[in-house]
């Protein structure tokens, strides 16, 4: 935990704010049609939902859009650190630098979530359209966002820096990103699943924010017992990959 906080302290904000922009922010101007793609499958569960329903559990389809969209936009960042690792050696070239480990995945992070910022919007604009959001959830929405994605940050770079061949990571990263917005109490209410299997299940980054976002919505009980969770595996989640992650190749 030390250690931890002292690489925070010291972290390289002109490397960070570079990586953004060259990895995050100026390829969108080129590659725009990525950043509709990525929207298109948490639009598809709030339609599928909102329709089978029959506008029921459109509320929870609101708010675990955004849950189910972060997710899916921070784990996707899996590839992109395995190719900068296995391929074009960009990882090689910043471990040459002063910029460290967490400098590296604080940059990568930010630069992958860009990509997500128009679908973000999206579900704001149609949370607010319905009612459902005002100026404390949208705080309170921001700050679990911010938790799960590091978590799922983290997680991504344990497990690009695990792999040995670029294409295994797609199919890991796809998977993986599936099986935590439909396991996950995401698009229907957390009150459905018994209290023992929502606490196994909450192991899992996205259930404890997918709960509190309907608690934060007041579309269910808050269940404020999740906050501490989500607080505590976001910072074991972050000390795994600061660990595990392969700086430098043996």
């Amino acid at each position: 935990m030390t250690c931890l906080l002292k690489g925070v302290w010291s972290l390289n904000l002109k490397y960070i704010c570079m990586h953004v922009w060259l990895i995050g922010v100026k390829p969108i101007k080129t590659l725009y049609m990525y950043m509709i793609s990525n929207i298109a499958y948490p639009l598809s569960l709030l339609f599928a939902v909102g329709v089978l329903s029959d506008g029921k559990l459109l509320p929870f389809a609101l708010s675990g859009g955004l849950v189910a969209l972060t997710a899916a936009n921070t784990l996707v960042i899996a590839g992109e650190i395995a190719v900068f690792r296995l391929q074009n050696r960009y990882q090689d070239l910043i471990v040459s630098t002063n910029a460290g480990p967490i400098d590296y995945m604080i940059g990568e992070t930010i630069a992958g979530i860009s990509w997500a910022i128009p679908g973000i919007a999206f579900y704001f604009a149609m949370d607010l359209v319905y009612g459902i959001l005002n100026p404390y959830r949208i705080v309170m929405t921001l700050f679990v966002s911010a938790l799960l994605i590091i978590s799922l940050a983290s997680i991504a770079f344990v497990m690009a820096s695990r792999v040995k061949y670029v294409r295994n990571i797609w199919a890991i990263s796809g998977i993986l990103s599936i099986l935590l917005m439909t396991i996950s109490p995401t698009f229907y209410p957390y009150t459905y699943i018994p209290k023992y299997v929502l606490f196994a299940l909450s192991i899992i980054p996205t259930t404890p924010a997918a709960v509190l976002e309907q608690g934060i919505f007041g579309i269910a009980p808050i269940a404020w017992y999740m906050l501490p969770i989500l607080i505590v595996e976001c910072i074991i989640y972050v000390m795994i990959a600061k660990w595990f992650i392969r700086w430098r190749e043996d």
